[in-house]
């Protein structure tokens, strides 16, 4: 089965258009091996993209590369992500359902709700846009599908929403090159990128660390204090992943939380936050209640069979939800 991811005027357009072929991923444009960001390497990348390896011969196309004229491919599948600018009236056309359906005939497209912080002004063309493919996904393991966003969403559809893994990453691939058993006791303090939902992680962080003598990682910052230095995906992961605790007190219920996957991926300790993962993989700390996480953190800091227990639990929560056989029985449920 072929699959192709597409963007339609999102937000990451600096995302070149990519096919997987043998395995590595190779730039429409110049043929060579190609990487970006969100990578790992040619032969790994992470997230949304990651549905393109798991299947022989998958791509990603960011259409604002192919405005004029559509490659030629024959995929099975076509996760189409069309937000942003492809929703206005101006560029419906080239973004619309109908173009890829005249170009892909055999082609099942599935509408995927990547955001729902869709501005007032594009929300209706948005419905319009998923009512035109064939099944909508959205991604939620847990919670997120009961947030009322969803019911207008749903109001408004012609289809039942398919809820989907929201990141459905290599887990054998990320364990091989990042899990150890022999963790520095030390923690990272992870921010995201948007300032509201960084909320008191650094301060609260620091504040573990003084009072217990642990060293707190933090990822290196502009002279500006708030633009994060720009690092690859690789060397971010080899700076968080030796640390045996990763504070992120995320306070935002809307996020699946990707971070956290990725914690419990390698073998760390979540510690705090609300987002989807958190309840799901670190139920024990999923909250923003500092006395309640520092009094967990002291009874993981001071009973190693307490931490085995809670990495463990996350590891097959991780298998149990997030893993790429999952994922791929959700993408033929849906369509």
């Amino acid at each position: 089965m072929k699959i192709c991811v597409i963007f339609g005027g999102a937000a990451s357009d600096n995302i070149k258009s990519f096919y997987v072929k043998d395995g590595t991923m190779y730039n429409y444009q110049n043929d060579k091996p190609h990487i970006f960001q969100s990578a790992y390497s040619s032969e790994f990348t992470t997230q949304i993209w990651n549905y393109c390896f798991m299947s022989e011969g998958g791509c990603f196309w960011n259409l604002t590369e192919w405005e004029d004229e559509l490659p030629e491919f024959n995929p099975d599948v076509i996760i189409y992500a069309n937000e942003r600018l492809g929703l206005d009236e101006e560029h419906w056309d080239k973004y619309s359902v109908k173009r890829l359906k005249d170009k892909y005939t055999k082609a099942k497209i599935v509408g995927y709700v990547k955001e729902t912080t869709v501005p007032k002004h594009r929300f209706d063309n948005w419905i319009r846009f998923l009512n035109e493919c064939d099944t909508v996904m959205a991604p939620s393991s847990g919670h997120l599908k009961e947030l009322p966003i969803y019911d207008k969403i749903q109001s408004r559809l012609n289809e039942r929403i398919n809820f989907c893994t929201p990141c459905p990453d290599n887990i054998d691939f990320i364990y091989d090159k990042f899990y150890s058993n022999e963790k520095d006791n030390a923690i990272f303090a992870y921010l995201p990128t948007s300032i509201h939902r960084r909320a008191n992680t650094y301060k609260f962080a620091h504040y573990i660390g003084d009072k217990y003598n642990i060293p707190v990682i933090e990822k290196p910052f502009n002279s500006s204090n708030e633009v994060k230095q720009h690092m690859s995906w690789k060397d971010f992961v080899e700076l968080w992943s030796p640390c045996m605790y990763h504070f992120n007190l995320d306070p935002d219920i809307n996020q699946p939380g990707i971070q956290a996957t990725l914690v419990a991926n390698v073998g760390s300790i979540n510690i705090g936050g609300v987002n989807e993962s958190h309840h799901l993989l670190y139920p024990e700390t999923a909250t923003c209640d500092l006395n309640k996480l520092e009094n967990k953190f002291v009874e993981y800091l001071n009973n190693p069979k307490k931490r085995f227990e809670v990495i463990e639990y996350a590891w097959n929560k991780l298998n149990e939800f997030y893993g790429e056989k999952v994922v791929m029985k959700q993408l033929l449920r849906a369509i």
